[in-house]
Formats: C-alpha cells, sequence, structure tokens
C-alpha cells in the first residue's frame, strides 16, 4: 500500500510536522462520516494558515487538564528536571472552568479541541467526561494523544463511545531498544499488545471514530527507525505523524537531540519559515493561563488568566494580534521566544543572531 500525504492535515506548526494517511485523505474521511459542517470547519483552517482569515475566536482549543504522566521521556519537559520545575505543575484544571471554556467555545462556534497538554490523559478518570461534555456542546473535532501504556480493554470500550475523533499513540520508534530508551518507563510488548487490541476492539463495535493515529518524534537517537515506523504502521492505522523534536527548555542547548535531517530546516530552506499557531489556537494551561502555541515554554507568552478575563477578549486582545501580525510577517526577532524557538529548531544556539528564514511575504 502507497503512502499518500495529507497537505491540509495539520495541527501543529507546518514547517516542523509530516502527516499522512494510510489510504485516502483523513480529512475527507471525516468530512463524510461528521458533514458539511466539517468540510465548512477545514475550509476556515486552511485560510487560516495562508493568514487569509483572522477568526473572533480560535479555531482549536488546547486544554490541559492536568500535567502528570506516567513516563519520563526526554524530549518532554516532565523528564527534563529543569523544564519540569519552570514549566510543569501539579495543579488540576478545575471542572467549572473547563465548562465555562466549553461553553464560551459553544457561543462562538468553535469546531475543535484537545483535552490534554503534556499530560497522559488516560491517567485521569474523568477524561470521557471532558470529551462528552464538548461533544454535546457543538465540538466536532476531539482528538487526543496518549503513550498508550495504560489503555486497558475496559478503558478502551468506554473511550469509544466518549465521542472523540482521533487518538494518536506517541511511540518515536519501530523496534523495543529504542523506544525504551526514548519513552522511559515504559515497556514496548505492552503498549504494542494495548494499541493493537483497541484497534481490533474498535472494529468489533463497527465504531468509524475515533480515528487512529501514531507519532514519530524524530531525534538523533531514532531517525534511523523513522522508514520502519512507517512500514510498521501502515496497514494498521488511520494516519501517521513525522515530527521533529521541540526542545523543553529554551534556556538549554539540546542539540544534541536535533535529527541529522529535520523537516523544519528542509522546509525554511525550500520556501521560507510560517508559524500559525497564533491564528489557529490557544493553549490553556491547566491554572487558567491563556497561551498563543502549544510549545512546552508557552506560558511565557502568557496572555492572561480565565479567571480574569473571558477567552474572546484575550483572543481579541491587542497583544495577539499584534502576535499574528508579526508572525505574518515573519518578523520573528520583534519576540524573545518566538526567536528563541526558531533558534533552537533550526538547531543555531546563538541568541544574539536570528537566522535568515524570513517569509517571502511581508504584507
Amino acid at each position: 500500500m502507497g503512502i499518500s500525504v495529507s497537505a491540509n492535515e495539520t495541527y501543529a506548526t507546518d514547517s516542523k510536522v509530516r502527516w499522512f494517511a494510510s489510504e485516502g485523505d483523513i480529512n475527507s474521511k471525516l468530512a463524510s462520516i461528521i458533514g458539511k459542517k466539517f468540510e465548512e470547519y477545514r475550509e476556515k483552517w486552511d485560510a487560516v494558515n495562508r493568514f487569509e482569515l483572522e477568526t473572533n475566536f480560535p479555531l482549536f482549543l488546547q486544554l490541559e487538564t492536568n500535567q502528570i504522566c506516567n513516563l519520563m521521556c526526554p524530549s518532554c519537559p516532565i523528564g527534563q528536571p529543569e523544564a519540569h520545575a519552570k514549566y510543569v505543575s501539579s495543579e488540576k484544571m478545575d471542572w467549572s472552568l473547563y465548562q465555562k471554556i466549553i461553553l464560551e467555545g459553544e457561543k462562538y462556534d468553535c469546531p475543535s479541541m484537545e483535552p490534554q497538554g503534556t499530560n497522559e490523559p488516560f491517567l485521569d478518570q474523568n477524561l470521557e467526561n471532558y470529551i462528552r461534555f464538548a461533544a454535546d456542546h457543538g465540538f466536532i473535532d476531539i482528538m487526543l494523544n496518549t503513550n498508550g501504556t495504560i489503555l486497558s480493554e475496559e478503558r478502551a470500550r468506554k473511550f469509544l463511545k466518549s465521542g472523540a475523533t482521533r487518538l494518536r499513540f506517541s511511540l518515536d520508534a519501530a523496534t523495543k531498544e529504542t523506544y525504551e530508551k526514548v519513552r522511559l518507563g515504559a515497556k514496548y510488548e505492552t503498549t504494542m499488545k494495548n494499541i493493537e487490541r483497541f484497534i481490533e476492539i474498535k472494529k468489533q463495535e463497527k465504531s468509524d471514530l475515533p480515528m487512529v493515529g501514531v507519532n514519530f518524534c524524530k531525534t538523533k537517537f531514532n531517525e534511523h527507525e523513522e522508514e520502519d515506523f512507517i512500514a510498521k504502521w501502515i496497514d494498521k492505522a488511520d494516519f501517521f505523524v513525522i515530527q521533529d523534536f521541540q526542545p523543553p527548555d529554551l534556556d538549554k542547548n539540546y542539540s544534541e537531540f536535533l535529527p541529522s535531517k529535520s523537516i523544519f530546516r528542509e522546509n525554511i530552506q525550500k520556501s521560507g519559515y510560517n508559524c500559525q499557531q497564533p491564528w489557529q489556537r490557544v493553549l490553556v494551561r491547566s491554572n487558567g493561563e491563556v497561551c498563543p502555541c502549544c510549545a512546552f515554554f508557552s506560558e511565557e507568552l502568557s496572555l492572561g488568566n480565565l479567571k480574569d478575563h473571558s477567552l474572546h477578549e484575550l483572543w481579541n486582545s491587542k497583544e495577539m494580534h499584534d502576535l499574528r501580525i508579526m508572525h505574518k510577517r515573519g518578523n520573528y526577532e520583534e519576540n524573545q521566544w518566538c526567536k528563541k524557538c526558531i533558534n533552537h529548531m533550526s538547531g543555531d544556539y546563538n541568541d544574539s543572531q536570528l537566522i535568515d528564514i524570513k517569509t517571502p511575504s511581508k504584507n
């Protein structure tokens, strides 16, 4: 079976992620299941990614209900002590705050969300309630990432009824040896069994949703397994994602993690760089802080707290509008954190110099 690139299937910064589908286009499949409203949402998403549409509310909400995980992966702030101290909290999002956000999203016809941040979602016994509440209030595309280590048969059957549209397993390896190096605390055989069982239960239940995907975050330690990873999952998963490593802490040098062949570096050399995240989405941390992107360090860019503001107010603030214009023009040097992010993703750790990756358009 051949691999077809799903060009519009981008929920992270376009220049560091490649999405593939086992057959056909995932968006077309979801549109056939969900209907016209999904098509309209994806048309808006594409217009936003071209910087042609500035919406009055985010198209995608990432709600970090907690920051708890059972693994210590080195590519995540939970697995890095200094980053953990700066960016990881034990605070859990109040159910009342979660409801408030979802109801505001319903008011402005927000179509998509993810009830997760840095955490392992299946550690939360209320996960399916979070998803069902969003589905019952107008959200038509609800996605989730999991490490898959604790997904039991009972939980799998419960999750299938929750209303989620996409479930992605973060694996980052094709072999047991590499998997247990990059996913510290996980057992390869257990995770593979959990995923395969979930796919089988989904078939037994004759359920179209959620679409099942697998994720491969490229680093120097696993890039040799990229093709084997694709071959392993091409006939099993509905889609799979290859993405670049993103440093969990911009105050440290993570050059030893960077793959020799970077999707990010390849793309910026071909066509410049665009980060669409402030046009697409917000991340709401478990403490209510609203951030304009999904990066681990995004709280450094906090727009404000939902204890003091509405999400609509923060999305339409001058600060957020100016950040969007900065990204459209490619003037990333205007923000120290955006500048650091680009430098680190490119492997350039000289903070006094921004590499030349501005977009061709200066409109």
